[in-house]
């Protein structure tokens, strides 16, 4: 066993505190691979030496330069199998094998942006499933994964076009829905519920299920303790959702003060991927049909909008993308242009922002006492930037070093430039996404 002991750097803890100017960040490195804890997270001053017990203490000092350590980014927004462009059609090119292949390539993909957890938020088969718990028993590499199996969509919904949606009508194919996901052990139900932005034939207007098909959803998830997350693009289907008890919102694109204060009161999370309704240059470069880009423009400016008003009517916000975590867009990567946007657009302080990236999603995840902020006895998911991210969100660009439970995942840091455990095999292009690759 030994210890680590990263010295002069900047701290945010996560939570919305202010950054602690000079701090100090401990842990425990244990021989077998596992995830290791935090012991240490605070100012300098407070740092007890004696916490540091054994003779082999690494000591990493920061004074070189401005560095400021934070949670590892959480993206509450993710489809790992994601294929670009969409086809009005359905067909499934990749099958299973080659599948749960190019899902495992994206997932290390997310972690080397800096993305220590993802939530997947429907996917093809049990693809990702295996992939989580294959990270657990440490027989792969990856990030934290929550997931929600396949989406139930009703028949002829969004996304019936695209393969491994679990199509229902009723609420009893919807009741024998939600149990076939349970059976598989999902973390959390994802539902489509309403019309979106990728359709041929559909609005966002459009709401495509039945009080009574999500109300039983709601009641069998809940009683088997499972959050349940929909598609949800406008106004009166978000509050018709919120009022039978959905625990998280995706989109909406559309959102007015009364349904943002319901949600505030009800405790309701809202991940509104703006960045979907604001990377129209990548997407045309991926051949998307003019029609949805038409449709990504047309909801841009209430889509910001609806997002403002849920944060000044006190919503829980998170950062998810609906693009892969690794996609090159706006010169950076989607995880931390949704932050950007949520500062520059929206109006969030940049730790308002930071803390949507990375507490809230833990919460909405369930997995704020694991991580999601630096605190001792949580498992050591940061990042190490270069610069001042809760005073310029674009800082967060500048990432040096990258942890995911202790564990070194890459660094380029000055005096720390090894790369103890490569994600990926030298020689392979780690630029990601689906641009120009798949």
């Amino acid at each position: 066993m030994s210890y680590t002991v990263i010295k002069n750097l900047r701290m945010i803890v996560g939570d919305g505190r202010p950054a602690i100017e000079n701090a100090v960040l401990a842990f425990v490195n244990r021989p077998e691979i596992k995830d290791d804890q935090l012991i240490y997270c605070g100012p300098a001053k407070d740092f007890d030496p004696q916490l540091v017990t054994d003779d082999k203490c690494f000591e990493l000092d920061l004074s070189d330069g401005c560095y400021t350590v934070l949670p590892g980014l959480i993206n509450t927004h993710v489809h790992l199998d994601l294929e670009l462009p969409y086809l009005p059609y359905l067909v499934d090119k990749w099958g299973d094998s080659y599948r749960t292949l190019v899902v495992y390539r994206r997932a290390c993909e997310a972690l080397l942006c800096g993305v220590t957890t993802v939530r997947g938020v429907g996917i093809v088969g049990a693809c990702e499933i295996a992939l989580k718990k294959a990270i657990e028993k440490n027989l792969v590499w990856g990030p934290r994964i929550i997931t929600c199996g396949s989406s139930l969509a009703p028949h002829a919904g969004h996304g019936s076009t695209t393969p491994g949606k679990v199509l229902c009508s009723g609420a009893d194919e919807f009741i024998k829905g939600v149990r076939s996901q349970l059976a598989q052990n999902v973390d959390q139900i994802k539902l489509i519920y309403t019309g979106g932005l990728a359709g041929a034939y559909e609005g966002t207007l459009d709401i495509q299920m039945t009080e009574e098909e999500i109300a039983a959803v709601i009641n069998v998830a809940h009683n088997n303790s499972k959050k349940v997350a929909a598609h949800l693009s406008n106004d009166r289907a978000i509050a018709q959702a919120v009022r039978l008890g959905l625990d998280s919102v995706e989109h909406a694109y559309t959102l007015s003060e009364e349904t943002a204060r319901m949600m505030a009161e009800k405790g309701t999370y809202l991940t509104p991927t703006l960045c979907v309704s604001h990377c129209n240059g990548y997407m045309r470069e991926l051949g998307v049909p003019e029609y949805t880009l038409r449709k990504q423009e047309a909801a841009a400016a209430e889509h910001i909008a609806s997002c403002r008003r849920a944060g000044q009517a006190g919503v829980t916000l998170c950062t998810g993308t609906d693009l892969l975590p690794s996609d090159p867009i706006d010169g950076t990567t989607p995880t931390i242009r949704e932050a950007e946007l949520m500062v520059e657009d929206v109006g969030l302080t940049p730790l308002e922002a930071i803390k949507a990236a990375t507490y809230n999603g833990a919460r909405l995840c369930d997995i704020d006492n694991v991580t999601g902020t630096l605190e001792a006895a949580k498992s050591g998911d940061f990042i190490i930037v270069e610069g001042k991210p809760d005073e310029n969100i674009r800082d967060l660009r500048n990432i040096k070093l990258i942890s995911k439970g202790c564990r070194l995942v890459t660094s380029k840091l000055p005096v720390f430039t090894k790369n103890n455990f490569p994600v990926l095999a030298p020689g392979i292009p780690c630029e990601g996404g689906v641009f120009k690759r798949w």
